[in-house]
């Protein structure tokens, strides 16, 4: 049978097909060996061929290796055994034997010559093949996630994201070193143990039998550990979880009392990873213990045969130190080859996802490269029939039967409540996804027809939340006509009233509106969107409630941005605001998936049906524009607040010593440490005392016949007596230095926590204490410390002890030859520091790197708004010329890194070398110097040269450890203004009076600017008070005072006349219950984010009671666990208006005197409103209400309406005393 044939039995057998019917297209599973050759596929024949030049390269030098050792070293350990055998019998003369030993030395150098070239040529070969691999890679699959139908990310985008953060990353290891260091470590062990049967069979398969039971324990252990390594990333990852709730959720856990409760989850979550990282630690020392044990068990059982072979006249004893050397050393490359095996098989499972996915065929991905493309686009748009269910949920149908028509050149308007199917109807039109039953006909044409990137190209949509991307305003509005030269783009932004804020910003249409437009108001980010639309001159507009997120003051500039937009053109607007609505000339009202009504405005209200409904519930909206008295245009980047330098007096934090030195007062601290230091001084001094004994097992066959045995048995007991000891000592110097980490780092870590917690709000404004910043510090500075701390900082003290320990050893043996050694020690550690001189050349790759990831994260996060732009390949560009970047910088560093590293490596084979040429002289000067113990010096300075690496590398992050600590440290001893968690403070009985009197204010990191200015409010108890103005008046500063999230400059704030300041904060803020626009909920069930924050024992009853007040409790019980029910993180899992339902009730559930609303109903539908407007009406009941909000229909209730204007008082009454007085809140109503 041919290999070609045999190939393709092998490629079935790792192939299975899968048919998935939700997405309409069959997968590929592919095996993982399969995965490898597919990847392979993408590679270039050049890319290939280095990648094999690579893995011939590590065959090669694994080949030379243990060659060099039978036919270099044995010979002159041969030599130097005569010669120490009493009396001299074999007439050896050193002096003329030096020749021949010299010889050797030659061969050795050259071997090492050798070495060094193969190691350049592996390590660049496998680089650049690599580099050039995986970004081919990143490629393909980038355009793959672009071009696949939208279904795929609604069930899995996290999986992507992670694909693209993750396994792709992971790809760049596989190819770069793991396929290489595998072929090194195969071969090493296969070739050592050819040559060692063939040398002694007896003895070599005897030491590989032993070989072969310690990798498989090791096998076992590395699993072990894996296993523990796994739960405790599961709780580092919780750890994490809860840090970032805390802060991104730092008012809501204030408001509600939660710091005992984040701390208790904190303190708990910690104590689990702390004990499964010991324990993950322990298990990696017992393996790293057991490996210390076997190689000395292995010498044993193989010396202890060899005497006896010897006896019998079997068995040459200088190939017993050879035998040992190289078999032993292919134990080490097992226990490392185990360890990068399963490092294969992780990465293997991202290859396989990868390859999987690329393989992956859709009726959808053909129809983007191929389908009609007519010559004229017709806007004559026909649903017939359509059904439709997202795949995520199959079971509910979106649209029933929806049969429609929208006319080429004509407005037509698609409204109805949240859920109708609505926004599914543009979302069809684009093609984003495939209805599951019937036909959506453009010109006669099914769309499923059509070619996709033509019909996309015809199409511009305008969404609710507009994306952008992090690069400037010109290329976010090139994104939607990628060939538009800067005259066109301007031209579209005038239309889309854009260019007059652009033009103000400081660098026009370069300024970068930063991570999803932040930099930019919710305004400008839409017409910029709109822009971004039009610039194509799309045939057909699609905008998706283009104005319902926006203030009436920006909705009005949107709104006539896109009455622009519109002007020829057919549009389809979907909205819930009837105000959007009226000029179209058709519109259809859906309910439940389906038309129930169809006409112009005026049409459907004298029908009086099911539109009317509509439009009487927004009646009250119709009026609502209070919110914005001279509201300004102005952008975030040019009212960037001025922020004042961090200094040290804000904190109370300084770096004495004292407080850097947490522990030196814990005697369970001081002892640890002490144990970790003794075990690792201990474990340190094996590799000087091995090679010592060593050197004794080759000199005990110099011995006279009778006597061999019994010293035999004296050297063994020694030998493991070493491993006992040796046993022990890696096992507690692991232990002892992690459990002192864990102590110290434990209790900063909580320290930092409990800060974070109970600090007062003010402190995150102030430069570097922003929740990121503070969230950065708190989850990555740990692992970074733990990275030179713990085990790691034994691993680096055994390090520079046993190469101390071995200099003494070899100048105790010979002064003359250590001498001789140093200066190649010196060498060796210049060309370390120098390999790690490429970290700043990595740095800048990495940083290049993680820029491309986080663009190609981007892009994936935001597939939707790429795939309507069908600006696929423009991206897809974009990305290959950042990784084309980041390969080029790397290049220079790849052959210096190669150089250094390969020159380091073989240096520490010369070792032996010096031996040769310089060591025999000292032999033949001096009886006195044994050649077996130069030999044991010789082998102990190879290994210790081969440490200086490792220990330089492990201590290259202490700078950056050592900023990590300070930056811990600064957070554990920041200042406290306000300590919620004391006691101390008055407990009055709260009614409900506040009354702010001469009150001052202005923001910490804003001194100059004056936010209220002798503010004198009075309100009564059980009322209800409405808070209205412009933003930036100060209606969200009063709600921040009450809660104590700051503290006035001057004036006084007054509950039932008490000073707010005199009042314990706990208690007042437990007296309280507030309500945000966002509600915030933690990832716990509906349960426990309702009990949130409340410290006493509450009945079941009670949680009910408060659901209902919430109008949530009927909901909830239709949930299958109820009240037990998990609400995801953020509440993923319920909708906007549960959500918020859920947080009335948890204010509602602790009985406050005042209750905070602060704009509780404005993200809302009108459906959604009206059901939370009742909820907080029922809350409101006999409580303290203060209220803020811009719709009028939340406030015109309110027993009393105060009008701010740049934080004073201008106007106060109910609403028909002050339409009355005909001033600035009938300005606001009626302008």
């Amino acid at each position: 049978m041919k290999m070609k044939n045999l190939f393709r039995i092998w490629d079935r057998s790792q192939t299975v097909y899968e048919i998935d019917q939700k997405n309409n297209c069959r997968k590929k599973k592919i095996g993982k060996l399969r995965a490898i050759y597919k990847i392979l596929g993408h590679a270039s024949k050049r890319d290939n061929i280095m990648l094999g030049v690579s893995i011939f390269s590590a065959f090669a030098i694994a080949f030379v290796a243990p060659i060099a050792m039978y036919t270099l070293i044995a010979p002159v350990l041969n030599v130097f055994l005569k010669l120490e055998t009493p009396g001299n019998p074999y007439h050896i003369n050193m002096t003329a034997e030096i020749p021949m030993v010299r010889f050797y030395g030659y061969g050795y150098c050259a071997i090492g010559v050798v070495t060094l070239f193969l190691s350049i040529i592996q390590i660049m070969a496998s680089e650049i093949a690599s580099r050039n691999i995986t970004s081919k890679i990143k490629t393909a699959y980038l355009s793959k996630m672009l071009s696949i139908e939208t279904a795929w990310y609604d069930r899995s985008q996290e999986q992507f994201v992670y694909t693209v953060s993750h396994d792709l990353q992971k790809m760049i290891v596989l190819f770069d070193t793991e396929m290489t260091n595998a072929a090194e470590m195969v071969s090493y062990f296969i070739f050592g143990c050819i040559s060692g049967i063939v040398v002694s069979w007896r003895v070599a398969l005897l030491s590989l039998g032993l070989m072969l039971l310690t990798m498989l324990a090791l096998y076992f252990i590395l699993q072990a550990s894996k296993k523990k390594a796994n739960l405790q990333q599961d709780f580092v990852k919780k750890c994490t979880k809860i840090t970032s709730e805390v802060l991104g959720n730092a008012r809501t856990v204030a408001a509600y009392g939660g710091e005992y409760e984040e701390i208790k989850r904190y303190k708990s979550t910690l104590k689990m990873a702390n004990k499964y990282g010991l324990q993950h630690i322990t298990v990696i020392s017992a393996g790293k213990a057991f490996t210390y044990f076997q190689l000395c068990i292995i010498y044993i059982v193989a010396y202890y045969f060899s005497v006896r072979l010897y006896l019998m006249d079997d068995f040459d004893p200088a190939f017993l130190a050879v035998i040992l050397t190289v078999q032993i050393n292919s134990l080490y490359n097992c226990s490392y080859m185990l360890s990068t095996v399963s490092d294969i098989y992780m990465v293997l499972d991202s290859v396989q996802r990868v390859t999987n996915f690329l393989d992956t065929e859709t009726s959808y991905s053909k129809s983007m490269e191929h389908g009609i493309e007519p010559n004229t686009f017709k806007a004559d748009i026909s649903f017939r029939n359509v059904q439709f269910s997202y795949p995520t949920n199959l079971y509910t149908k979106v649209l029933h039967d929806l049969t429609l028509d929208i006319e080429p050149g004509k407005v037509t308007a698609v409204v109805g409540t949240s859920g109708t199917g609505k926004s599914t109807i543009v979302s069809l039109i684009s093609r984003l996804y495939d209805p599951i039953a019937g036909q959506i006909l453009i010109g006669g044409v099914d769309i499923k027809k059509l070619n996709v990137s033509w019909l996309r190209n015809q199409i511009g949509v305008v969404t609710q939340e507009p994306t952008l991307f992090d690069t400037s305003i010109e290329e976010n509005i090139r994104y939607g006509k990628t060939t538009a030269t800067l005259e066109e783009i301007i031209e579209a932004a005038k239309i889309s009233n854009a260019h007059g804020f652009i033009e103000k910003l400081p660098s026009g249409y370069a300024s970068i509106v930063g991570e999803r437009g932040t930099k930019l108001s919710g305004g400008q980010k839409q017409r910029i969107a709109i822009a971004r639309a039009i610039v194509r001159k799309p045939k057909l507009l699609l905008l998706d409630e283009a104005t319902s997120a926006l203030d009436t003051h920006s909705e009005g500039i949107v709104q006539e941005a896109l009455d622009n937009a519109m002007r020829g053109r057919t549009t389809v607007i979907v909205a819930h605001r009837m105000s959007t609505v009226k000029k179209a000339d058709v519109i259809y009202a859906m309910k439940e998936g389906r038309v129930v009504e169809k006409g112009t405005h005026s049409e459907l209200m004298e029908l009086g049906g099911y539109y009317y409904s509509l439009a009487m519930i927004q009646e009250l909206e119709e009026k609502d524009k209070v919110v914005t008295i001279n509201h300004k245009d102005v952008s975030r980047e040019e009212s960037v607040e001025e922020t004042i330098p961090f200094v040290e007096e804000n904190m109370e934090f300084s770096q004495d010593k004292k407080k850097l030195r947490l522990t030196t007062k814990n005697i369970k601290m001081m002892l640890v440490s002490f144990f970790a230091i003794l075990f690792a001084t201990i474990t340190s001094t094996f590799l000087s005392i091995f090679h010592y004994i060593f050197s004794l097992l080759c000199q005990s066959f110099t011995y006279a016949r009778d006597e061999i045995m019994h010293v035999a048995m004296v050297d063994i007991g020694y030998l493991f007596g070493l491993a006992v000891i040796t046993f022990f000592s890696v096992i507690f110097s692991d232990m002892f230095s992690t459990i002192a980490t864990q102590i110290w780092l434990g209790k900063l870590q909580k320290k930092a926590f409990n800060k974070i917690v109970s600090i007062d709000i003010s402190w995150f404004d102030w430069r570097g204490n922003s929740p990121n910043e503070c969230l950065e510090i708190l989850t990555n500075t740990p692992s970074l410390i733990e990275s030179v701390t713990g085990d790691r900082a034994a691993h680096v003290l055994i390090f520079v002890l046993s190469l101390v320990f071995t200099v003494v050893y070899s100048f105790l043996v010979s002064v003359s030859v250590s001498l001789a050694n140093l200066p190649l020690f010196l060498i060796i550690i210049i060309l370390n520091c120098l390999r790690l001189k490429t970290r700043d050349a990595d740095a800048r790759v990495a940083a290049l790197t993680t820029r491309s990831t986080k663009v190609a994260t981007e892009y994936v996060q935001s597939v939707k708004t790429i795939q309507i732009l069908n600006c696929q390949k423009y991206v897809v560009n974009q990305y290959q010329e950042m990784l084309a970047r980041s390969k080029k910088e790397a290049m220079g560093s790849i052959a210096w890194y190669a150089v250094v590293y390969s020159f380091s490596k073989t240096l520490i084979r010369w070792t032996l070398a010096i031996l040769f040429f310089y060591g025999v002289d000292v032999i033949a000067r001096d009886n006195n110097v044994r050649g077996t113990l130069l030999i044991g010096v010789a082998f102990t300075l190879s290994v210790a040269s081969s440490l200086i690496g490792p220990a330089l590398v492990a201590t290259s992050n202490y700078p950056s450890a050592r900023q990590a600590i300070k930056q811990l440290y600064r957070i554990a001893y920041s200042r406290k203004v306000l300590n919620t968690l004391t006691d101390e403070g008055i407990k009055p009985e709260i009614r409900g009076n506040v009354e702010f009197q001469d009150v001052m204010f202005s923001y910490p990191t804003r001194e100059k600017v004056q936010v209220l200015k002798r503010l004198n409010l009075k309100i009564e108890a059980g009322k209800t008070v409405a808070l209205v103005g412009d933003s930036g008046c100060g209606k969200s500063t009063i709600v921040s005072l009450l809660e104590r999230f700051y503290l006035p400059n001057e004036g006084k704030i007054l509950i039932d006349g008490n000073d707010i300041n005199d009042i314990n904060v706990r208690y007042l803020r437990s007296q309280m219950g507030l309500v945000s626009q966002e509600p915030v909920l933690f990832d716990m069930t509906i349960k426990e984010n309702i009990l949130y924050g409340l410290e006493d024992e509450v009945t079941m009853d009670k949680i009910i009671e408060a659901a209902k007040i919430a109008n949530i409790h009927d909901f909830i019980m239709k949930l299958p666990q109820a009240y037990e029910t998990s609400v995801g993180e953020r509440g993923s899992k319920l909708s906007g208006g549960q959500k918020q339902r859920i947080a009335i009730a948890r204010a509602v559930l602790r009985n406050p005197k005042i209750l905070l609303l602060d704009e509780a109903t404005s993200a809302l539908d009108t459906e959604n409103e009206k059901v939370v407007q009742e909820a907080l009406e029922n809350a409101s009941v006999g409580r303290t209400t203060i209220v803020i909000a811009h719709r009028l229909s939340t406030i015109r209730k309110a027993d009393k309406i105060v009008v701010l204007q740049s934080g004073v008082v201008v106007e106060e009454g109910n609403h028909e005393q002050l339409m009355e007085r005909r001033s600035h809140y009938f300005n606001m109503i009626n302008r």
